[in-house]
Parts: C-alpha cells; sequence; structure tokens
C-alpha cells in the first residue's frame, strides 16, 4: 500500500517533466504548403534552335549576393526554371547544361511583387495527411501510457504477490 500512496506523490512531478522539455522534439518532422498568391518569376532556357535546355543546372543570385546563391536547383523536362524573389532588383540566374553551353539571364523584380508576399501565406493540407498533435495532447497521451504501464506492473505484481501467500 506505501508504494501505491509513493506513486501517485510522484505523479504530480513526472508529469512536470515534459513541460520542460524542448518544443519541438520530432527531429524528422515534415510538412508542406501550397503557397498561393506568392510571386514567383519562370524562365524558360532553351537552344538557338528552340529545344528547351532540359535538367540544367541552375543558380540564382539575389540582388544583395552575387557571390553566394540565393537558390540552386535544375530546369525540368521543358527547360523552365521557377523561383520565388525575397527582395525587388536585379536577379541573375546563371544556367549550365554541363556541355559547354551557358546562358545568363537578368530579371527585374519590382517592389510592387514583394510587396504582394503576404507573411503569413494560405497554406492547405496535405490531402491524406493529419495535422501535428498538439504539446498538451502528446503529454497527456505519454502520461497516460506511463501510468497504465505502472498500473499494469503493480497489479500484476499484487496477484503474483497474493498467489504466493495463498499457495503457502
Amino acid at each position: 500500500m506505501k508504494r501505491l500512496a509513493m506513486f501517485f506523490l510522484l505523479c504530480p512531478l513526472l508529469a512536470g517533466i515534459p513541460i520542460g522539455l524542448p518544443k519541438d522534439v520530432g527531429a524528422h518532422g515534415t510538412g508542406h504548403r501550397l503557397l498561393k498568391h506568392e510571386p514567383v518569376v519562370a524562365v524558360e532556357f532553351h537552344y538557338s534552335d528552340d529545344t528547351p535546355m532540359r535538367y540544367a543546372e541552375v543558380m540564382v543570385f539575389s540582388p544583395r549576393d552575387l557571390k553566394v546563391e540565393h537558390q540552386n536547383g535544375r530546369t525540368d523536362r521543358n527547360g523552365k526554371f521557377v523561383f520565388c524573389p525575397d527582395v525587388p532588383g536585379k536577379w541573375l540566374i546563371k544556367v549550365n547544361d554541363g556541355m559547354g553551353h551557358e546562358e545568363k539571364a537578368v530579371m527585374e523584380v519590382g517592389p510592387e511583387a514583394i510587396a504582394g508576399q503576404s507573411e503569413n501565406p494560405r497554406t492547405h493540407p496535405a490531402s491524406g495527411g493529419s495535422e501535428p498533435l498538439s504539446k498538451a495532447l502528446k503529454i497527456i497521451a505519454g502520461l497516460s501510457l506511463i501510468m497504465n504501464v505502472s498500473f499494469a506492473g503493480y497489479f500484476v505484481k499484487r496477484r503474483s504477490a497474493s498467489a504466493k501467500t495463498s499457495s503457502q
């Protein structure tokens, strides 16, 4: 009986442990948002005979930093590449197909395009995805699990102890 009383005295202390932990403990969680109403720049790259520069390497440089790329990637199968600028000005886009063909494009992005960006974009949940659990719900579920395992262990031990005394 003393152990059961001790358990109930320690439960509030154990309940306080998860509250002090960092907010996000899921190191490998993922998610995505569909960004509607965001300004994007789409550029199509092609050779002189109008065939697309498929899967060519792309580096995009911001007007703020022309040495370190803002974004990098590859064109798609149609030679198109899209990026989302975050400051107005002249953006430099360098494309290299790896076979000696290079193209440089300078795109002027006006302040009105950047002003249209929303600070809090509208998000749409993934089809078939689930919303992440809140921190409070995770704490409650964890405490419930701990208490259920503890009670199960207590009652199994109590049953085995009563079986020993009745057999003697």
